[in-house]
This record gives structure tokens, sequence and C-alpha cells, in this order.
């Protein structure tokens, strides 16, 4: 079946406006860089939100949510990972081992996509449209190619091997989903933390 590209959707990655919107942006206190936090873990939940109700026959717009969605993911979990990394490594332990191998190779998988973008793929290479009609939530990830070595650096190969191990072949919404569903267990995590004081790690 050809891919999202070949039914119609050229396309660019979208991206913060200015600076990191995750981080508040360059000039931001701490916090007007948690008030941006929440605000990208509101935008993220918003792009999943608009990929479940997209349409099969709307290739456009459902692969535009897909591409926004894997954005804000990312966006979201480096400003998580950076500021606040005791409620994200609580986070990843309250998970069982198989879960947790899951979401951290889906978070890097997520970040080989977001690399890509932009520089040597469209966005529509990357998603897989159902059989027949089914809906974009049923589109499942492609299995790309792994990139073309630049001249002159050691490209790390980790992020695609973790696409190709996670992602690959899996539904779109199942993945995006399940990082998400992470980062907004973080970030709840870190509110607490901010409201009652950080929760000792040890």
């Amino acid at each position: 079946m050809a891919g999202a590209r070949e039914r119609g959707q050229p396309g660019t990655a979208p991206g913060p406006r200015s600076g990191n919107a995750a981080d508040g942006g360059q000039d931001g206190g701490p916090a007007a860089v948690d008030g941006a936090l929440a605000w990208s873990v509101t935008a993220m939940t918003d792009a999943l939100c608009r990929l479940a109700g997209a349409g099969a026959a709307d290739v456009p717009q459902a692969v535009a949510a897909a591409t926004e969605a894997v954005w804000w993911v990312t966006a979201v979990d480096a400003a998580m990972s950076r500021r606040h990394p005791g409620a994200y490594r609580r986070a990843l332990a309250a998970l069982d081992p198989a879960a947790r191998r899951a979401v951290e190779g889906s978070l890097t998988g997520l970040r080989f996509i977001r690399g890509q973008l932009g520089y040597s793929a469209d966005p529509g290479d990357f998603i897989q449209p159902a059989h027949g009609d089914g809906p974009a939530a049923q589109w499942t990830w492609s299995a790309v190619a792994p990139p073309i070595p630049q001249r002159g650096s050691a490209r790390d190969v980790s992020p695609y091997r973790e696409y190709r191990a996670q992602l690959a072949g899996r539904p779109v919404a199942e993945i995006l989903g399940r990082a998400a569903g992470f980062l907004s267990t973080a970030h709840a995590a870190a509110a607490r933390d901010g409201h009652h004081g950080p929760a000792s790690t040890t």
C-alpha cells in the first residue's frame, strides 16, 4: 500500500515558534518555565486528540496531527528530564521492567523521527495508512530505511534501532499515547513536588 506521502501529504515538520516552548523560551524564570511546560503538556494532549479524531479520508490532517504530537512529546520529554529529573526518574521506576523498556524505547524512537523531519525525511515517510479506509488511529509506523551516514561524523545508530524495535509496524496512536501517558504522569508528580516540596529519591 502506498505510504502517507504518496497519498498526497507533502508537509513540513512543526516546531516551537521561538526558543523551546516547553522550556518557556530563553528568558523565562522557573515559574515561567513550569508554566510553559504545563502548557506544552496540554498541547501534547490536544495533538493526540486531533489524531484520534482524524479520518482516513483526510490524510494531510492526520499526518499533521501525528507529526505535531511527535514534536510535543519530544519537547515535553526533553523539558521534563532536564527540569524535573527526580520526578522523571520516579515515574520510570514505578513501571515494571517491560513497560519501562517500552516507554524508553518509544521515546528514543520518537526522537529519531523528530531528528529526521525537515532534513532528510517527509512526515509521511514514517506513517503507513491502514488497509482500505481504516481510521488514522489504526495507521502504523513505517519500517523506514536507516539514515545515510554523514561524511566526517560518527552517527549514533541507537535511535534508529529503537525506532525499528519499538515503533515500526506498531500503531501510531498507541506509541504516542504510551509516551504521552508516561510524560503526563511524570509531570503530575513534578507538580506535586512543587506543592509539597521535592520527594526523597532515596
